[in-house]
């Protein structure tokens, strides 16, 4: 007997690329490059409140890509259910042979250093200086944008 399930095929709706989205305390933006890279950018919080959301958004950008960068660095909280959120992001990225990786500062690391301890999400290793600096997210956000 043949197995008879369901595939769920996303399409995003074109105008919603790129759509700067807000979710209760946190908000998700994205920009697609000429090199099938997109680059989501989080700032604020994830929590269980906008963990799913993130998910989603993210789920809706990949369509297409092949390299996806998640930048965690402008995220003042990042609770366990942004824990799962990722772990949901490297499903569906393994399903559509997406390459992605992880920027974060020291409140991701910390978390994953726990929910994660073998490392399986794609964290880049390399440090910034922003996190020797005791820096409020606010305030990295001007010295990552280049603000003065």
């Amino acid at each position: 007997m043949t197995a008879v399930g369901t595939c769920r095929v996303f399409r995003p709706d074109p105008r919603t690329l790129d759509r700067r989205e807000r979710h209760h305390r946190g908000c998700f933006s994205a920009a697609h490059r000429e090199n099938w890279t997109v680059v989501v950018t989080v700032e604020g919080e994830v929590d269980a409140a906008n963990s799913r959301a993130l998910a989603t958004y993210i789920e809706g950008q990949i369509a297409g890509a092949r390299r996806l960068v998640i930048d965690l660095r402008m995220t003042d909280f990042f609770g366990s259910a942004g824990f799962a959120a990722l772990h949901y992001i490297n499903v569906v990225c393994s399903r559509s042979g997406v390459d992605w990786v992880i920027q974060s500062g020291r409140q991701v690391r910390r978390l994953l250093a726990i929910c994660d301890p073998a490392c399986e999400l794609p964290l880049e290793r390399t440090r910034s200086p922003l996190d020797e600096v005791r820096a409020g997210a606010g305030d990295r956000k001007l010295l990552i944008g280049g603000h003065h």
